[in-house]
C-alpha cells in the first residue's frame, strides 16, 4: 500500500501543489483550532503531502517535521517552504505505519487528507501514541463515510478513481480505533467538502473510462442513497458533485 501510495502521489504531485481544496480548504482552520498549537511544540504533520497543514503549522511552533512516502510531493514542500522563509520546519521521507522517531518526541502529531490511504490505522494510532509526549495531541482531518452501511460502496467509489485509497471509516470506526490505541476523544467536528465531480476526477489523472465507471456506479444506488451518499446531480441525473464529509477530531494522549 505504501508503493501504491507513493505511486499515485508522485505521478499527480504538480496537481497537488497547485489544489486550494488542499493548501487552504475548510478542515485546515478547524484542524489548527483544535491542535491549539502554541511556540513550545515540537509538531509532526504525517503524510504531509505538498506541506499544507506542516507549513500551516509553521509560524505557531518552535518547530514542524513533515513526513511523507512520495518524494515528489515532499520537494514541492521543501521549496514552498524555502519561498515563505519557513525555516523551523523539516521534510523527510517516512511511513505513517513505522514512524521513524523516538518515543516522546513530539508534542503534536497531524494528519490531514491522508489516513484514508493506511492500510493499517491501528498501527498509525499507535505509532502516533509511541512518538507523543504525555499530554500531547493527536489532531486529524480526514473524509469518512456518512454511515456504515454506505462503507462499502463509498470505498468503491473513492478507490475507482484513486487506487491508492484504503477505507474511508465511519465516525464510530474512528472512535473505536482511537480509544484502542489509548486516545481519549477530546473534540471533533465534521466539515463538509463540496467537491465538483470534472475537478474531483482531473485531480487523479482519472481515465474517461474510470469516469464511466465512476458514473456508473454511482447509478447502483437508489435516490435516498445517493442523498445519503452526498451525491449532487443536475437536472437531467447527471452527476456533477459530491458532498464529502471531513472528519476532523483532537486525541489527547493522557497517559505515559
Amino acid at each position: 500500500m505504501t508503493e501504491r501510495s507513493a505511486a499515485q502521489f508522485n505521478a499527480h504531485a504538480d496537481q497537488y501543489a497547485r489544489s486550494e481544496v488542499h493548501r487552504a480548504g475548510p478542515s485546515l482552520p478547524v484542524l489548527l483550532r483544535l491542535a491549539a498549537p502554541t511556540p513550545a511544540d515540537h509538531a509532526l504533520d504525517v503524510a504531509t503531502g505538498t506541506g499544507n497543514t506542516a507549513l500551516a503549522l509553521a509560524p505557531h511552533v518552535d518547530r514542524v517535521t513533515g513526513i511523507d512516502v512520495a518524494d515528489a510531493m515532499l520537494a514541492h514542500a521543501r521549496d514552498r517552504a524555502a519561498r515563505e522563509g519557513q525555516a523551523n520546519s523539516v521534510f523527510t521521507h517516512g511511513d505513517a505505519e513505522a514512524l521513524p522517531f523516538a518515543d516522546g518526541t513530539f508534542t503534536l502529531v497531524t494528519s490531514r487528507h491522508a489516513p484514508h490511504h493506511f492500510a493499517h490505522l491501528d498501527r498509525f494510532l499507535r505509532e502516533a501514541w509511541r512518538v507523543l509526549r504525555p499530554g500531547g495531541r493527536l489532531v486529524i482531518a480526514d473524509q469518512i463515510s456518512p454511515t456504515p452501511e454506505l462503507q462499502a460502496w463509498t470505498d468503491t467509489y473513492q478507490r475507482l478513481r484513486d487506487p491508492s485509497h484504503h477505507a474511508q471509516r465511519p465516525v464510530q470506526a474512528w472512535q473505536a480505533l482511537s480509544a484502542q490505541a489509548g486516545f481519549t476523544w477530546a473534540a471533533y467536528e465534521v466539515v463538509p467538502y463540496d467537491l465538483p465531480f470534472d475537478w474531483w476526477t482531473q485531480q487523479s489523472g482519472c481515465t474517461p473510462g474510470t469516469v464511466a465507471a465512476l458514473r456508473a456506479h454511482a447509478a447502483t444506488l437508489d435516490a435516498a442513497q445517493q442523498q445519503a451518499a452526498g451525491l449532487i446531480l443536475n437536472e437531467a441525473g447527471d452527476l456533477i458533485a459530491h458532498r464529502e464529509p471531513m472528519l476532523v477530531v483532537r486525541l489527547d494522549k493522557t497517559t505515559a
